[in-house]
């Protein structure tokens, strides 16, 4: 396994954070967990599950980022690019264009910081060691194709 960068160990903390939060909300929802009484009914026991299950999702995002998974650098893009509508929402909700650009700030920065050539060599490097070669021959034809990948995206 290769070791993660700082900024990924990072995001995946957040994600970490996130999913445990979305998991205790929605376990709530559902009446599982009793913090105080909850109103049931009207869709309440759904939601929790929705949430629920986003919580498992945040935390699978978190396990998969440290382990560099490259499907954790794709569901990292969609969540940044699902947060960057999600700061639209806030601007035409609020009216205010200061609240919609700070909402648009992280999501932004991760979208940035996912797609530096860096880290999309990181993610790629990690797929690659983590399916090894038997010989040198497929060695150095995975080098002669990483190489090409790497010229086209330049």
């Amino acid at each position: 396994m290769n070791r993660a960068p700082v900024g990924i160990i990072i995001l995946g903390f957040f994600a970490l954070v996130n999913g445990i939060g979305a998991a205790i909300v929605g376990l709530r929802q559902m009446g599982i967990v009793a913090f105080g009484p909850l109103e049931t009914g009207s869709g309440v026991f759904f939601s929790g599950v929705l949430t629920l299950i986003i919580g498992v999702f945040y935390i699978a995002l978190a396990y998969a980022a440290w382990d560099m998974r490259p499907w954790a650098w794709l569901y990292g893009n969609f969540i940044a690019m699902l947060g960057l509508f999600t700061s639209i929402l806030v601007l035409l909700s609020t009216g205010s264009v200061a609240t919609g650009l700070a909402a648009a700030l992280l999501p932004g920065v991760i979208l940035w910081y996912l797609n530096t050539p860096a880290m999309r060599g990181a993610f790629e490097a990690a797929e690659a060691g983590r399916f090894g070669t038997s010989n040198d021959y497929e060695r150095d034809k995975a080098q002669a194709i990483m190489a090409e990948r790497a010229d086209d995206r330049a």
